[in-house]
């Protein structure tokens, strides 16, 4: 007997979520499941999941609770008898609004995964983000509980639920990458002296991402024979132009938007920077590691530690552009410690992949 999936990600773009749950679903045996997607507005992996045989219902609508009875009816109608049907929510405020929608639904079993450090509740940007977060905490504190499973995607988010709302949960890390690939990265020199250093970051460039951070400490560091590659589209992309155009960098600074693949801008790269206030589990930084590269990352909330264990993987700071200067100084410096580190965390990183991925989820779903 099938059992039935249906996979509900509000906003299914080209990012973190949007591609862990197409990898996931486009990997699935469909002699096993039955899968549909669900999500608002549309989805960036349509043609290839419809290639597959999935069905992608695309809702009209740009906000989540205007969906409310067209979601209950589609969901209802989606529901196989003599079966096991499953809802998967992804995102906390799309598991919420699941867990209010189908928790009195006998054929339904619902699983919400968690997907962004809920840390990011507790850090605000202005009143309208506080005000909006501070609902959102007293929702998941009353609503997740109705959940059959939490899934986070890193080991930290499952301690913070259990000791912030005491909530178990299981940790099933992102299919960040396909497989451990073979790195073609040669450290030829050892001295940046004389060499051009490419720097790189992918990301969405919003607040919480602090791309500025990397701007201004570039601007203060010794070496100014860099070019700085920024990955990515966003809302604060015009005011990091402008930024970069104000500190005279303009010409040192690259802005690619958006790119579905990255590997081979990464196969350039000497150093990789995340410097976000928070994230969930970066498949970036991963994709950085399995590449070779040298990262300094901030301490993020979520799983960068999983990541580079501790530092022992790759360089860790906290705190402001000042604290990043000196840890990009220190990479320029002593570049040999950070190459060693890449290489240690390109072995480590390639337990993250979508076989061993697959394989807890699919082992989730039979236990549930």
């Amino acid at each position: 007997m099938k059992i039935n999936l249906i996979f509900f990600l509000a906003r299914f773009g080209f990012g973190g979520a949007g591609n862990s749950v197409f990898k996931l679903a486009h990997s699935l045996n469909q002699k096993k499941f039955i899968i549909s997607i669900i999500c608002l507005g549309k989805c960036a992996y349509q043609k290839e999941l419809s290639k597959k045989g999935i069905k992608v219902y695309m809702l009209q609508s740009t906000k989540l609770i205007f969906t409310f009875f067209k979601l209950k009816k589609l969901v209802s109608n989606l529901i196989k008898k003599n079966t096991k049907n499953i809802l998967v929510s992804n995102i906390n405020y799309t598991n919420i609004f699941c867990s209010i929608l189908f928790w009195n639904n006998k054929e339904l079993k619902l699983v919400g995964f968690e997907r962004t450090p809920l840390k990011e509740l507790e850090l605000y940007f202005d009143f309208i983000d506080f005000f909006k977060k501070s609902i959102l905490k007293v929702l998941l504190y009353f609503f997740y509980k109705r959940l059959d499973k939490i899934v986070c995607n890193s080991e930290y988010i499952c301690r913070y639920l259990k000791n912030k709302y005491q909530y178990n949960s299981i940790a099933i890390h992102p299919p960040s990458i396909l497989k451990n690939k073979k790195s073609n990265k040669k450290y030829k020199s050892l001295n940046f002296k004389n060499k051009k250093i490419n720097i790189t970051t992918v990301c969405r460039l919003s607040k919480e991402k602090k791309i500025k951070d990397i701007l201004l400490a570039l601007n203060s560091i010794k070496n100014k024979n860099f070019l700085f590659h920024i990955v990515g589209e966003g809302p604060e992309k015009n005011k990091l132009i402008n930024l970069a155009k104000t500190l005279g960098l303009i010409k040192k600074v690259r802005f690619y938007g958006f790119r579905k693949k990255i590997s081979s801008i990464l196969s350039k790269s000497d150093l990789y920077i995340n410097s976000s206030l928070f994230e969930g589990f970066p498949n970036s930084v991963v994709e950085a590691a399995d590449s070779g590269v040298p990262i300094i990352s901030s301490q993020s909330h979520g799983g960068i530690n999983e990541i580079l264990s501790y530092g022992k993987y790759g360089t860790l700071y906290n705190g402001d552009y000042l604290i990043l200067r000196k840890k990009i100084n220190n990479f320029l410096q002593n570049p040999k410690k950070f190459f060693w580190k890449a290489k240690l965390a390109k072995i480590h990183v390639g337990k993250f992949n979508l076989q061993n991925h697959k394989n807890k989820f699919e082992n989730l779903i039979k236990n549930l």
